[in-house]
């Protein structure tokens, strides 16, 4: 870690604990960092982020006032901060199974368990800017691919993402004018990728509804299901807007508002709102492949959003 240039790199460090916070700060600063922001709750946390993204995250998982993989989550689908890719190292006192997997399933790059040595920290780190994981983009994820090597045969397309914490740390200063293009660019390669995953997990989610619907059975699992179909459409209305899916917006607000009408109505849906699920899903999907304008229109008017 001598020959890397870490006097340059912002770093974040979250811990409640007091002790913790300064023994973490002093390993970090006895490495060479030195622009180092100490907070000690989420609403810190937060705030920070607001004022500038920092180039590595270091948080315990456990804040007394919210839940750190919650945010981890919404910073990785770029719903909070301007860098989904922030390299992110998640310290907890108590690692329980329940407690990694949230970390994993919740796209932080490492987790340490406490308390951390020197040696564990230069550790993770030097593998944040050496050799860090190209990431997963699917419906629900946005993370690391920590897929085993005989695993990763699949349809999701893996993502070099731009790394900050790299481009400062091994001193390439003719790339850091270029960082935050390199991510605004990285950042419509995901949406996009979002959205065609999107598009399936509709498609699902609807088949999956459906039948039950047409059955009179609105139980929890259905209700769930529900919920999940109006958050996938909701994200995908806010991610498609500029983009060459911008056309299929005003078929997710009809189904945004048939689910919506759904939900609402308990265990008594209207026939007719069931009925409208399948088309509005299948016309949403053509819309990924084709323009349907046309469609929209016709859907729409008959949804009463017009």
């Amino acid at each position: 870690m001598e020959k890397l240039k870490l006097d340059v790199v912002d770093v974040l460090l979250v811990d409640p604990d007091h002790n913790t916070r300064q023994s973490i700060r002093n390993i970090l600063y006895d490495t060479g960092f030195r622009k180092l922001r100490l907070c000690r709750r989420l609403t810190e946390l937060r705030d920070a982020l607001v004022v500038s993204m920092p180039d590595l995250l270091i948080s315990e998982t456990e804040l007394p006032d919210g839940d750190f993989c919650e945010l981890i989550r919404a910073i990785r689908h770029h719903e909070i901060g301007t860098n989904p890719f922030l390299p992110v190292i998640a310290l907890t006192g108590s690692p329980t199974s329940d407690m990694v997997k949230k970390v994993i399933e919740c796209g932080a790059d490492s987790l340490l368990a406490k308390p951390v040595s020197a040696a564990q920290v230069l550790e993770h780190l030097g593998i944040l800017i050496k050799e860090r994981k190209r990431f997963v983009v699917t419906s629900d994820y946005v993370g690391p691919d920590r897929r085993k090597e005989a695993k990763r045969k699949s349809d999701f397309p893996m993502l070099e993402v731009p790394n900050s914490l790299k481009v400062k740390a091994t001193g390439q200063k003719e790339e850091m004018d270029a960082v935050q293009r390199a991510i605004d660019e990285a950042i419509v390669d995901v949406n996009l990728r979002k959205l065609e995953r999107h598009a399936v997990q509709i498609g699902f989610l609807v088949a999956k509804i459906v039948p039950d619907l047409e059955k009179g059975v609105v139980d929890e699992p259905v209700q769930q299901f529900l919920k999940r179909l109006r958050y996938v459409v909701e994200d995908s209305r806010r991610r498609m807007v500029g983009t060459k899916y911008d056309h299929v917006s005003e078929l997710c607000q009809s189904l945004i508002k048939v689910t919506t009408d759904i939900q609402a109505a308990g265990g008594s849906p209207e026939s007719k709102d069931v009925k409208l699920l399948n088309p509005l899903s299948q016309a949403i999907q053509a819309g990924f492949g084709t323009g349907t304008d046309a469609a929209a229109r016709d859907i729409s008017i008959s949804v009463g959003t017009k």
